[in-house]
Order: C-alpha cells, then sequence, then structure tokens
C-alpha cells in the first residue's frame, strides 16, 4: 500500500480558510478524485476547520494531514494546536452542529477528538468513488 503524506499549518484565523481549501482541492486532485468529489471534500475539509475553530477560539494554529492511499481513499486529519489560554468547554450549539451533519453528508468517516471534553480536532474520510 502506497500512502503519502501531506502536512499544512496555518494560523487558526478564518481568513486562511483558503489556503485550506486551495490546498485540499490539489491534494484531492492530485489523489485522483472527480471534480464533484473534490468539490465535496473541499467543503467538507472548510466546515470542519470552522467547526474546530469555533470550539476554541483561544487556539492559535490548524493543523491538518491529508494521507492519500492511491488505492482506497484519502484521510483528513484537523486538529487544533494546544491554546496558550485555559481550554473552553465543548458546547452544543446548533448552528455548529448544522457544520458537523454537512460533513457527516459529503464524507464517508467524520469523528470527533475528545479530550476531556473539549473538541480537539476531526478526522474525516473519502473512498474513491463514494
Amino acid at each position: 500500500m502506497e500512502m503519502d503524506n501531506i502536512y499544512l499549518k496555518v494560523p487558526a484565523k478564518p481568513e486562511y480558510m483558503l489556503v485550506i481549501r486551495l490546498t485540499t482541492s490539489a491534494v484531492a486532485s492530485r489523489a485522483g478524485f472527480g471534480v464533484d468529489e473534490i468539490e465535496d471534500i473541499k467543503l467538507a475539509v472548510s466546515e470542519a476547520g470552522t467547526y474546530v475553530m469555533n470550539h476554541d477560539r483561544s487556539i492559535e494554529w490548524l493543523e491538518l494531514t491529508f494521507k492519500v492511499d492511491k488505492e482506497k481513499g484519502m484521510w483528513i486529519d484537523i486538529f487544533a494546536s494546544k491554546s496558550v489560554h485555559r481550554d473552553v468547554p465543548f458546547f452544543d450549539d446548533e448552528q455548529i452542529e448544522l457544520s458537523f451533519y454537512i460533513m457527516q453528508s459529503l464524507m464517508d468517516v467524520v469523528e470527533k477528538t475528545m479530550d476531556n471534553g473539549v473538541l480537539r480536532g476531526i478526522k474525516m474520510y473519502k473512498k474513491y468513488g463514494g
């Protein structure tokens, strides 16, 4: 199994979502996904980045890992760096949960990564032809 790993670290600010979307598009295209699948992946990653940032306003960085399996699909992990301030507990909010629902409808697997009740990241998977 051949696996390519791509890493991206950007400031946890909404203005850097364009960088995340463009990188996601390039990686998904290079991985062999079709145009519609690339659009789905870009939207899911954008929602995940916003989702993570909305749970803890004190995070400094978003760290993304793209793992491309040439035979199966692509895993994407989006994590918040450790905050310099006190952690903010995870709160369910209808608007935020709508983002999670969108991610689930576009990707094959979506999981939250929690640490002591605080959201730390999102893991997603998209298989080829899914």
